[in-house]
């Protein structure tokens, strides 16, 4: 009965029949004659039939190890797209991601992030899944995402939460507002212009709300919006001041639609990473994740 079968003795037989002298094998496979002729034999002795015939200093081969050679270039075929295909995912050029997004992040800054990494890793699939933050978290705790982006105030068993960035809210106005002049606004300055308020499903709005009760303040509500981008867009139709995330406000002020201003006293906003916590992350997700990270950086200083 055939014994089990090295790699090395079938690299060795494979050079030789390819080469033609166990000379020139040896030189291939970085070895010595005697190496090279010590695996054929036990490799002969494995498979229990004379793979070549001894002429002297030559070995030829017989039918058996033409026929034994069909199915090891076969292999080695197989071999070889099993290299290829590490090669690729050790070089960041094959691989998918998974990313859950809240829609402050996601409908801008997330796809600007992918676009940059997808440029350098080509071979690389990436899904994006717009949701509120509480079903980002509830997508994350599947197990089936790779990453989360959100801002939430609850844990969850299955989940890995931190902190990814620490700002603060600020203002969107139109870039003619009389607000414009000032350098921060305050509840009190607020008090007599048209406000744009979050939706009361929005935990911001929340915070929100807090902040001017905080100071004896009612903000004349005119219109509210779920989504930051929503009340952007308001903002920059003349509709009146908003309060959104940090990255949505400077994002829009650099196409000049809106102008932005810092809020006194500031209230603080933070967005969260949120993973899987019963896997690791793969390199791929850790290695976008720290270009979403330092790009989120970057928005966040200027």
């Amino acid at each position: 009965m055939p014994q089990d079968l090295s790699h090395r003795q079938l690299e060795a037989f494979r050079a030789v029949m390819t080469r033609g002298k166990v000379t020139l094998a040896a030189e291939t496979l970085n070895t010595t004659q005697p190496t090279v002729s010590r695996l054929i034999a036990d490799l002969e002795a494995a498979v229990g039939f004379t793979l070549f015939e001894r002429r002297g200093r030559s070995l030829w081969p017989t039918a058996e190890a033409q026929s034994l050679l069909e199915e090891v270039e076969r292999s080695f075929v197989g071999l070889g797209e099993i290299s290829r295909v590490a090669a690729d995912i050790r070089d960041y050029r094959c691989g998918h991601l998974l990313i859950a997004g809240m829609p402050a992040l996601a409908l801008r800054f997330l796809p600007q992030v992918i676009a940059e990494f997808v440029a350098d890793q080509p071979g690389v699939r990436i899904a994006l899944r717009v949701h509120s933050s509480a079903e980002v978290l509830r997508n994350v705790s599947s197990q089936q995402f790779d990453l989360g982006f959100a801002a939430v105030e609850a844990d969850h068993p299955s989940v890995l939460r931190r902190p990814l960035a620490e700002s603060a809210l600020e203002a969107v106005l139109p870039p003619a507002h009389p607000l414009c002049r000032n350098h921060r606004l305050t509840a009190e300055d607020l008090q007599p212009h048209r406000f744009l308020a979050l939706g009361e499903e929005v935990t911001t709005r929340r915070d929100c709300d807090i902040w001017f009760a905080a100071h004896g303040s009612t903000p004349a509500v005119v219109a509210e919006a779920q989504l930051s981008a929503a009340l952007v867009e308001m903002a920059a139709a003349g509709l009146g001041v908003g309060f959104v995330d940090p990255v949505a406000a400077r994002l829009a002020a650099t196409d000049g639609r809106v102008a932005r201003r810092p809020l006194a006293p500031a209230i603080p906003f933070t967005y969260e990473l949120l993973q899987p916590a019963l896997r690791q992350p793969s390199r791929i997700a850790s290695r976008f994740l720290a270009l979403a990270q330092t790009r989120l950086e970057a928005v966040l200083s200027d």
